[in-house]
């Protein structure tokens, strides 16, 4: 039987002192590719081995966290980024965000009047390593806001804004930049329990709406997909019409296809990711075997055992 091993260390602000433990009473993560933000809660006891400094001094907002986690001592790092809360009571619970956090801190002001690139807006509020569409917009103004609240404005036109090992990806939906592992999971060995729904391209109805605003008044419209299709709706500002039916044949791509949509329950082995591809295997109903791109992935380890719950966002193959 598998032994559950944990290891956590975290690290004052300064980078000097830190603490580290290996028993807990509950870590949740969440990771997405849609989301601005991954997270992390700690539920922890009080008395912690210390082996720098002072408790108070250390576990507080802005230190550094490293989650590991795993079985039989062969651990992985599941979470790093920064405490952004620490509880009151007892057992303590620290809440985290990833890299996102320290993008929450600064601050910029600027206008960009007429159509400006992507990839120019990231390269103004953000220096480190990112992957960029090429998509131009239309004027676009921060006032005293942070990257990653420039970064949710440009969310509004389509796109993923979210941390990939280290990189920041701004892409539509779908796109893969950085190619995941392919994980394995068979309806009848390793899948716990699952929400899944088995549904064909031809039976989803979708209707996608494209509309842009000019500073004017004037409104471009592009609609695509089913006329009598679930309306999807995308609102957006000086989008010429070439860059508009790009962003609405994007989401038409992204909301139908063969396969299964949801999520399910595995153990903690193997791990996998936002970005990963699960490959599902049905012996009982081989039509239904495929690979999908992994939207989010919840991740609970306790006590009672260690689970993840992979979302699928796309079939791939």
């Amino acid at each position: 039987m598998l032994r559950l091993s944990s290891y956590i260390k975290i690290t004052d602000p300064s980078g000097t002192n830190y603490l580290e433990f290996t028993f807990l009473n509950e870590v949740e993560i969440e990771k997405s590719r849609r989301s601005l933000t991954n997270t992390a809660k700690v539920t922890i006891a009080r008395k912690l081995k210390i082996l720098n400094g002072d408790i108070n001094q250390i576990l507080k907002r802005g230190s550094a966290i490293e989650i590991q986690l795993g079985y039989d001592g062969n651990l992985k790092t599941m979470f790093s980024g920064f405490v952004t809360e620490v509880g009151a009571k007892t057992p303590v619970v620290i809440d985290c965000q990833d890299e996102m956090w320290s993008l929450k801190q600064n601050s910029f002001t600027k206008a960009w009047s007429k159509k400006v690139k992507v990839s120019e807006i990231i390269k103004y509020v953000y220096s480190g390593p990112a992957q960029i569409v090429d998509l131009e917009i239309g004027g676009f103004i921060i006032k005293k806001e942070s990257t990653a609240q420039a970064l949710d404005k440009l969310r509004k036109y389509g796109l993923q804004c979210y941390f990939d090992k280290g990189i920041l990806i701004v892409d539509f939906a779908g796109v893969i930049h950085n190619q995941g592992k392919e994980v394995i999971y068979d309806f009848n060995k390793n899948i716990v329990e699952n929400n899944l729904e088995y549904k064909r391209k031809e039976d989803a109805r979708i209707k996608v709406i494209g509309i842009s605003k000019e500073h004017k008044g004037k409104k471009l419209e592009v609609i695509a997909g089913d006329n009598d299709g679930e309306v999807h709706t995308l609102h957006y500002t000086n989008m010429d019409k070439d860059q508009l039916q790009k962003i609405v044949n994007s989401e038409i791509d992204k909301l139908k296809y063969n396969g299964f949509k949801g999520n399910f329950k595995t153990f903690g082995l193997p791990y996998i990711e936002p970005g990963d591809t699960a490959v599902l295997l049905d012996q009982d109903y081989p039509e239904h075997q495929g690979s999908y791109l992994v939207e989010s992935v919840k991740t609970n380890f306790s006590v009672d055992g260690y689970r993840h719950e992979p979302e699928l966002e796309r079939k791939t193959a």
